[in-house]
């Protein structure tokens, strides 16, 4: 039987207003009505990826709240000429 895992990520911390997770990735908060706060969230908060509609989600499963979020940056690979 073959079952989907649920990666496992964690809040690191927010800086600058980048969302930095335990992963290494960075998220910014797509948020143009400032309906979200996610400052007080604390390190260590268990969090997972979804997709809404196509757009990226974060959910919080430790505090039952998602955010609208886009990649802070792509990572792209380059070669040494």
């Amino acid at each position: 039987m073959n079952r989907k895992r649920l990666m496992v990520k964690n809040f690191s911390f927010i800086w600058n207003g980048l969302i930095h997770l335990s992963d290494g990735s960075q998220w910014t908060l797509v948020d143009p009505a400032r309906e979200h706060d996610v400052t007080w969230w604390q390190t260590g908060d268990v969090v997972k990826l979804d997709h809404r509609r196509g757009a990226p989600l974060l959910r919080n499963l430790s505090r039952d709240e998602s955010v609208p979020i886009v990649s802070a940056s792509e990572r792209f690979l380059e070669l040494a000429a």
